[in-house]
């Protein structure tokens, strides 16, 4: 046997030592763990699904759109106080009247309009003659600036903010809206998880007696009869897994869909059940609760909205006044010749104040007035009677949310009832002192009550939900 040198590595020993290596490695992570952890779906809480939906659902991207058009639109009736500036200009064809003869009479030194003073064509005495012209042009700028226009340039500017207002409030009961549709989507998910789970309990529970009961029959210890009602409610249990199985992946599409999760992230619900506490809420501070809805901020506004376009259809009948100033500018040339052989031109500058009386309009004027008067005190009434409704649907869906929270407390009773009862009946069956009859008929109460559990809890969140939002607070 050969020795190593001094320095010399020990390829026996290294080779040990990489396979106990590996070993270890192989002990520590599983090759099919591994595999297993990249497909294993990650839980996602009712609270992550939530703002979820909110961040992603279309129907709140359209709400929050619509604020913006309303902000926009806000900012456009603001400009309406700024001053209005306005510019024109024309191309001018003599000849067209009087034969071709343009004449112009004023009152004014023709030597101070005229580049050429000494024109045979102009009359100095005030009056000239463009008969040899062939064109002309005009131009203005006009600025304006309102003083009086009856308040409609005010109220139109407070009627878009609250529209501005309105959008708003509209955005926060679509958030409220989805925020509950979230909520019911998730715990729907997760009812339709405890059902296939149940179900699978229950086949797994007939299919065991389903081999007993046909071992039994062939050894002559139980009646076909018997036997045929074993297998008929197995089939009916397969035939209701497949249901449930089919709705879960139509759920589990909607789930994804509604709060924009992609394809490629495997998310599901946790299927335990949150907490369940009995409400406790003073009834008596309902009414101070009420400002908090978006629906009762809708009413208001509403009402508002109603005062202004009253004030603004009063406006419209009522004389307005505006001032401003002018530049213009007219001027003429003659075909054939260059602008500064024959350029005659006027300018001038000029301020002015100007009075509108809509006379004939008052003809009209007076109904359409009434009319926006009785939509003022429409909505008036509507914001009085619907407030009372608003105030009693808070107390209703209070007292839904205390119903859930007893039906919850009843099903956990009746569930622990259903156990018990299918534990004896199977003990009495297996004992001999008890039908086939009765024991299924056991199970199935047990399986229908454990469904019934379910269903009491998810009926219990939604109600709270509601009560939350109709409360003005969200869990």
């Amino acid at each position: 046997m050969s020795k190593l040198k001094y320095g010399q590595p020990d390829f026996r020993t290294s080779q040990m030592f990489k396979m106990s290596l590996a070993l270890m490695l192989f002990l520590l992570f599983p090759p099919f763990a591994l595999m297993g952890q990249a497909d294993e779906a990650r839980k996602i809480s009712v609270h992550e699904y939530r703002r979820l939906a909110l961040s992603n659902n279309l129907a709140i991207r359209t709400a929050w759109f619509d604020l913006e058009k309303s902000k926009h639109l806000r900012s456009y009736a603001f400009t309406r106080f700024f001053p209005q500036v306005k510019a024109l200009g024309g191309l001018i064809k003599p000849g067209m009247v009087n034969g071709g003869h343009l004449s112009m009479q004023a009152d004014i030194d023709m030597s101070r309009i005229f580049k050429n003073p000494d024109d045979p064509n102009l009359e100095l005495d005030g009056t000239f003659d463009f008969t040899d012209s062939t064109g002309g042009m005009l131009g203005a700028i006009m600025i304006t600036q309102p003083l009086f226009a009856g308040g409609r340039i005010v109220n139109s500017y407070r009627l878009a903010g609250k529209g501005m207002e309105a959008s708003s409030y509209q955005l926060q009961m679509t958030r409220n809206e989805v925020y509950a549709q979230a909520e019911s989507k998730y715990y729907q998910l997760v009812l339709l998880y405890e059902l296939l789970e149940t179900l699978n309990l229950y086949a797994g529970t007939l299919d065991s007696l389903y081999e007993q009961v046909s071992q039994a029959l062939s050894r002559g210890a139980v009646s076909r009869s018997d036997f045929l009602r074993v297998r008929l409610k197995r089939e009916e249990v397969l035939i209701e897994r497949e249901q449930a199985q089919t709705m879960l992946t139509i759920a589990e599409r909607d789930f994804r869909l509604f709060a924009g999760i992609p394809d490629g992230d495997n998310l599901k619900p946790d299927v335990d059940f949150d907490s369940i506490t009995e409400p406790d809420f003073d009834s008596a501070s309902f009414p101070s609760r009420l400002a908090e809805r978006p629906e009762y901020q809708l009413l208001t506004i509403q009402h508002d909205a109603a005062r202004l376009q009253e004030a603004i259809t009063l406006g419209t009948y009522m004389p307005s006044m505006e001032i401003g100033a002018a530049v213009l500018g007219l001027e003429f040339w003659q075909d054939g010749k260059t602008l500064k052989d024959f350029h005659a031109s006027y300018y001038d500058i000029a301020g002015f104040i100007m009075v509108n009386i809509p006379v004939s309009d008052w003809w009209g004027g007076y109904h359409k007035i009434k009319e926006a008067s009785y939509s003022r005190q429409s909505a008036a009434a509507q914001l009085e009677t619907n407030s009372n409704y608003l105030l009693l649907d808070i107390q209703n869906r209070y007292a839904a949310y205390q119903t859930a929270f007893k039906q919850v407390r009843l099903a956990e009773i009746g569930l622990e009832y259903a156990g018990q009862n299918s534990s004896e009946y199977s003990d009495r069956y297996k004992a001999g002192l008890s039908v086939l009859a009765d024991y299924l008929e056991a199970l199935a109460f047990e399986q229908e009550s454990r469904t019934k559990l379910n269903q009491a809890k998810a009926g219990y969140f939604a109600a709270r939900n509601a009560f939350m939002q109709a409360f003005g607070e969200r869990r």
